[in-house]
């Protein structure tokens, strides 16, 4: 992606996650970035084309950010999967209801190209992270495919725009206490342990 391209779909991805989309023009767009509708209409045809690319831009930016964590040789389980907590609560799922609603209803096809994508992330990430956690005694050994299966359920149905917006929460909460309350599900009393304090180092890490 070229310079100019890229400029456009960064502030595009701010200005549309914290205000949606649907109501945005381009003439917005360009006047904020000081540059011409033609500028914008030479990378993309159209509003919903930029709409794609924004969305294209925050699984792309997701899955490098999660693939760093899981390939870490250094981390052990518990820490990788707290790590990735708190990158997809601070980065992936901080959104605004005004987008949700605006995927929801005026670009369905994203929305599922989102959910798709979230589902294969978490059937390689957490099939990665449940082996790992096996060898080192932090998860028990049972049987990965169910468990993820289970949690795939579980962040489906909660994390869906229609369960945050009629319960007034935000979808990094649904995230992390979904997240949370599974993971502690299957560890060892060791890796209760390590989850604990792990999860309070990295709490005054992001306090201080």
């Amino acid at each position: 992606m070229d310079k100019e391209k890229e400029k456009i779909v960064s502030y595009a991805h701010d200005l549309f996650v914290d205000n949606g989309f649907y109501k945005t023009t381009i003439d917005e767009i360009a006047k904020d970035l000081q540059m011409s509708k033609k500028t914008i209409y030479k990378h993309f045809s159209s509003k919903d084309e930029l709409v794609e690319a924004v969305c294209d831009m925050r699984m792309k930016f997701g899955h490098e950010m999660i693939s760093e964590i899981i390939d870490s040789k250094e981390d052990d389980a518990v820490t990788k999967f707290i790590k990735i907590v708190n990158v997809v609560q601070g980065k992936l799922v901080n959104c605004s209801e005004r987008w949700l609603k605006d995927l929801q209803y005026h670009a369905p096809h994203c929305l599922k190209k989102f959910h798709k994508f979230r589902d294969e992330h978490i059937m390689n990430v957490m099939s990665k992270i449940l082996e790992q956690g096996k060898r080192e005694k932090l998860i028990v050994n049972s049987h990965t495919q169910i468990i993820i299966q289970a949690y795939i359920g579980a962040i489906t149905a909660v994390a869906s725009p229609e369960f945050v917006i009629n319960n007034k929460f935000s979808l990094k909460d649904v995230h992390r206490i979904t997240s949370e309350i599974f993971f502690n599900g299957f560890l060892t009393p060791l890796g209760k342990e390590k989850y604990a304090n792990t999860k309070k180092l990295f709490e005054k890490v992001l306090a201080s």
